[in-house]
């Protein structure tokens, strides 16, 4: 498959017992495909992907691929604590309709280059679906360097990397030692979006695009007809989805916001949450209409 585009990582909904909302996860997707995003990744970190259960991840797979019927590419978030668990969920994903797995790394002990290595080329062997790349070291506590991207770009399986670390010059870099391949360097900060997509990204998986799908796409519509002028304009305005960091974990603040929308309910996984209690509400709504959202 050709990774390129906009793809938000959606929210998994949750019914308030924190079992899946699987028409909460119908709106969610709909409300995504609605807004003309070019793929979806369902179980990315803002999909609370640590928090789930084998049959919570099957439930909420099979609900997008069926919402979906094909219409975008369906990325699936893998990861667990070693190798193996991760192998696990990858065949997993195999065995649905889905188009790619985005593979985080392993995220309780610390690795170096050469496990960073190991781990990506036993998954990509491993997998039977095309293996994304997740670059995110405030979870996984380490850093994908560049040269080791650019061995596991060689790799006929893995096709590209989707980078949430905001580092601007490591991405850059990416792009560099991929350049002159189909390997697809992906921003993972709306912030960085047009920034991006000018340097050679070929695309965002961003979790913000969730709660605003149709800004985001725009941003990336913009820009690909030769519109600079509306995509920076479009990007001011997308460089303040990032600041939902100050209201709490990004599931719980995109959750609120998609429930006042009326799409789907604001639970998330314990112990997630906002960072206080209603009187933040007021502070995220003013945000959401900064975004250009009718709240």
């Amino acid at each position: 498959m050709e990774l390129k585009g906009v793809y938000p990582a959606m929210v998994t909904a949750l019914n308030p017992d924190e079992t899946v909302d699987k028409e909460g996860m119908r709106r969610v997707v709909r409300y995504c495909l609605d807004a003309g995003v070019h793929g979806v990744v369902v179980l990315g970190s803002t999909g609370e992907f640590p928090a789930m259960t084998e049959t919570m991840r099957q439930e909420a797979i099979e609900v997008t691929l069926d919402e979906v019927r094909g219409q975008v590419p369906v990325l699936i978030g893998c990861g667990d604590t070693s190798t193996q668990k991760t192998i696990t969920q990858v065949r997993a994903a195999a065995r649905t309709k889905a188009d790619a797995v985005l593979v985080a790394l392993p995220y309780y002990y610390p690795l170096d280059q050469a496990g960073v290595y190991r781990h990506y080329s036993l998954v990509a062997d491993a997998s039977e679906l095309p293996v994304v790349v997740y670059n995110f070291p405030q979870m996984t506590k380490i850093s994908i360097a560049p040269d080791t991207l650019a061995k596991l770009a060689s790799h006929p399986n893995i096709i590209g990397v989707k980078d949430s670390a905001g580092d601007f010059v490591n991405m850059q870099r990416y792009i560099e030692v991929t350049a002159g391949s189909d390997f697809a360097v992906m921003s993972g900060n709306p912030a960085l979006g047009l920034a991006a997509y000018m340097h050679g990204a070929k695309g965002g998986i961003y979790a913000g695009c969730s709660l605003v799908p149709k800004l985001c796409a725009d941003v990336y519509k913009a820009f690909a007809s030769g519109d600079l002028a509306e995509a920076l304009r479009l990007q001011k305005i997308a460089s303040l989805i990032p600041l939902m960091g100050g209201f709490g974990a990004n599931a719980a603040v995109i959750k609120f916001g998609l429930s006042r929308l009326g799409i789907c309910g604001p639970t998330v996984s314990a112990p997630l949450g906002l960072a206080g209690g209603p009187e933040i509400h007021d502070k995220i709504l003013a945000w959401m209409r900064r975004l250009g959202l009718e709240v």
